[in-house]
């Protein structure tokens, strides 16, 4: 399982990026920090337009899912949530979720690589592509867009070992019911 260190090996993400989560009305911010630790937390509650800075007392937290359980109990007194930091929590700088940019990771390393892997990162390739249709639409209408920077990931060609296929069995009769069983048992 990768974690936040190994998407900054991976350079999936970056030193400084930002991630970002909401419950209940209350959004939460941190930075990534070196070694893939979380840091300089900030909180923003509902109907406030300013944030203050939280957790002051920790200087950095070794997971995501430590920094989100600190934010969920110490900041809001959630005690009793099951919170799926991973899906939930989005870094900022690409607008997609750690969990995605984790499975991504996957891809770069193929000793964890699988073909559902791969087959997500293709679906979210063709999206983006539809993404940058769009923008060049958009482009070419005359419209004044803000410059923006799209991501990839870049896989190393590996085989994948197919499992071995399994023979199909050509069943002639079959039996609907125990006395046709039993008929059948007598015959042969």
């Amino acid at each position: 399982m990768a974690s936040l260190g190994d998407l900054l090996n991976a350079g999936i993400v970056n030193v400084n990026d930002s991630i970002e989560f909401s419950f209940k009305g209350n959004h939460f911010t941190a930075k990534i920090l070196r070694g893939g630790l979380v840091g300089i937390c900030t909180l923003r509650r509902p109907h406030e337009t300013s944030t203050k800075r939280i957790l002051k007392g920790t200087t950095s937290f070794s997971s995501l899912t430590a920094w989100t359980e600190a934010c969920l109990q110490d900041e809001l007194e959630e005690y009793y949530t099951r919170y799926s930091s991973w899906k939930r929590v989005i870094h900022v700088e690409s607008k997609q979720s750690l969990g995605d940019l984790r499975d991504r990771c996957k891809l770069t390393n193929s000793d964890e690589c699988d073909t559902t892997d791969l087959y997500k990162e293709i679906a979210r390739l063709q999206s983006t592509i539809t993404e940058m249709n769009a923008y060049i639409q958009r482009l070419c209408n005359g419209e004044r867009l803000d410059c923006k920077q799209w991501g990839f990931t870049t896989v190393k060609r590996h085989n994948i070992s197919h499992s071995p296929r399994k023979k199909r069995i050509k069943i002639d009769r079959v039996v609907h019911s125990s006395a046709q069983a039993m008929l059948l048992n007598e015959t042969i």
